[in-house]
């Protein structure tokens, strides 16, 4: 037997315990969070529409995320309440052209200009933030804030999108997402 082949065995056991020591690094998850709330916990009035009769003061929540993947160039933020106008739907928060540095947004400034990036249009036609209003006697309405990580440049979108604009121009750009849910009633 020659010297090579009597190594063979011998280098195939080195490879392999070199990958059982190195495993390839795991991607961290791309998580959205509204910090210091756990999931699926109810909107404080604070963030409940101001319009008349829903006692709020239209405070968008605060957000935070960790990194993107790689090739993130911005985020889009969507808040959708699926019980809405009887199941039908609204949508409550259309933003997006965020930059790929940015990690989070402070509580209020969903409603405010000052936010970055392009504001979409919701259900009552504006670009801002509007906070829940269900009908009075309604169960608790759940609000899907969604969070997409795109490979799209911050400033690729025209303003004013609505919800299914959004959905049909970031189709093939969605590098990842991640969402919470928050419920409300009165």
């Amino acid at each position: 037997m020659t010297r090579l082949t009597s190594l063979n065995p011998w280098l195939a056991a080195v490879a392999v315990a070199f990958c059982v020591q190195f495993p390839a690094q795991a991607q961290e998850r791309f998580t959205l969070s509204i910090p210091g709330v756990s999931d699926n916990r109810l909107f404080t009035s604070a963030q409940a529409s101001d319009a008349s009769g829903c006692g709020g003061k239209n405070q968008s929540p605060a957000l935070s995320w960790n990194a993107g993947p790689p090739g993130t160039l911005s985020y889009a933020i969507v808040m959708h309440d699926p019980d809405g106008q009887k199941g039908q739907g609204v949508d409550h928060w259309i933003h997006y052209g965020i930059k790929a540095a940015t990690r989070q947004i402070p509580a209020g400034v969903g409603a405010k200009s000052a936010l970055e990036g392009v504001g979409g249009s919701n259900s009552k036609g504006t670009t801002g933030y509007i906070g829940p209003c269900p009908p009075i006697g309604d169960s608790s309405h759940h609000y899907i804030i969604q969070l997409y990580a795109l490979d799209l440049a911050p400033d690729a979108l025209p303003a004013g999108l609505t919800r299914a604009q959004l959905l049909e121009q970031i189709k093939g750009h969605v590098l990842k997402n991640s969402s919470v849910v928050r419920r409300y009633h009165r």
